[in-house]
């Protein structure tokens, strides 16, 4: 293969989780050889996926469990005309809860907004199609595939088939594709061991974060198409929001060295209110000490919404004590690991 080392650079991140051809390996290997820099790229790169893979959320009050868990069975009771019956798991509740909440929106765009432009530049009919081809493709990655002839991994470029092959097909078979993934997601957790992890857009995540991860993009595709056809924004339940929050947050020391902008000596605070939560994190692969550098306060919503590139992270609205530069990179870094 090409010994570029511009696109030796570019598969340092496959490289990092094991996830080129061996000729591809070879070639890159060589370059770790002679390229310091990229070496210790592909080292920090391995760091933040163990450190992903191996985020732990933490339980919310059992009032937000129960709370949730009905919704997301009430909801799913409507859809189907029949009880979900996946127990009592509060990392499930929370992706059939953002899944439930789409579908019931989906039903009522009126037909003349399906062409709208929605923020990222797809028409609302394109990003339901985006939404298919993600959620299939977290499908395949555990093992129940509901396009098996679609193998593109790469997001753009599998949204692209997929708007292609559904263009002129009715809006029903695709989320029909949507809704057997989410159904094929659901089917693996409830037999998936807690300590499972996944392989999919690029890192492995453990088997309660990919629950979160999904619902945190359809959350935020969920409000983008509201924008679109100009709906009020809505956020998630509050155990839905807590759970994105506890993902995102105690995923920011991988994410601040993903971003490069890492302080492995420091440590902040993270304050979210309206029932977000209360973090003590250091800000890099080291240990959080017992008095922060920084303490960040801000609401749980808009920091959800700087996490997802909805808004940007100087318009954070936030109150800083301490070191406002290392808040700065805790806003800029939090979106590191964002796909939306």
């Amino acid at each position: 293969m090409s010994t570029d080392d511009a696109i030796l650079d570019e598969l340092l991140g496959a490289y990092a989780l094991d996830a080129v051809e061996p000729d591809e390996a070879v070639a890159v290997e060589a370059y770790l050889e002679r390229s310091p820099g990229a070496a210790d790229e592909v080292a920090r790169l391995r760091k933040a996926a163990v450190w992903i893979g191996a985020t732990e959320a933490l339980a919310p009050p059992p009032a937000l469990h129960d709370t949730v868990l009905d919704a997301a069975r009430a909801r799913r009771a409507g859809r189907d005309g029949g009880d979900a019956g996946d127990g009592d798991d509060p990392f499930l509740a929370v992706y059939l809860s953002e899944t439930g909440r789409l579908d019931a929106l989906l039903d009522d765009v009126p037909d003349d907004a399906w062409v709208l432009r929605t923020f990222n530049g797809l028409t609302v009919r394109e990003l339901v199609t985006h939404l298919a081809s993600m959620e299939s493709t977290v499908a395949s990655a555990v093992g129940s595939p509901t396009v098996p002839d679609v193998t593109e991994l790469d997001i753009e470029r599998r949204t692209a088939i997929f708007v292609d092959r559904f263009r002129d097909r009715p809006l029903a078979d695709v989320r029909a594709v949507w809704r057997a993934s989410v159904e094929a997601v659901r089917a693996w957790f409830t037999g998936a061991p807690a300590d499972a992890a996944v392989p999919v857009f690029g890192l492995t995540l453990g088997r309660d974060a990919l629950l979160v991860t999904r619902a945190f993009e359809t959350w935020t595709h969920a409000d983008d198409i509201r924008r679109a056809v100009g709906r009020a924004l809505e956020p998630p339940p509050a155990a839905t929001l807590r759970r994105m929050a506890d993902l995102s947050v105690t995923s920011m020391p991988a994410a601040l060295e993903v971003a490069g902008r890492a302080h492995p000596d420091k440590t902040g605070r993270v304050v979210l209110t309206g029932g977000g939560g209360d973090w003590l994190i250091p800000l890099g692969f080291g240990e959080a000490g017992e008095t922060p550098d920084v303490v960040l306060t801000a609401d749980v919503v808009d920091w959800c919404r700087v996490v997802s590139e909805r808004m940007p992270p100087e318009d954070l609205p936030r109150t800083v004590e301490g070191d406002s530069t290392l808040a700065d990179d805790l806003a800029a870094a939090s979106s590191a690991f964002a796909t939306l």
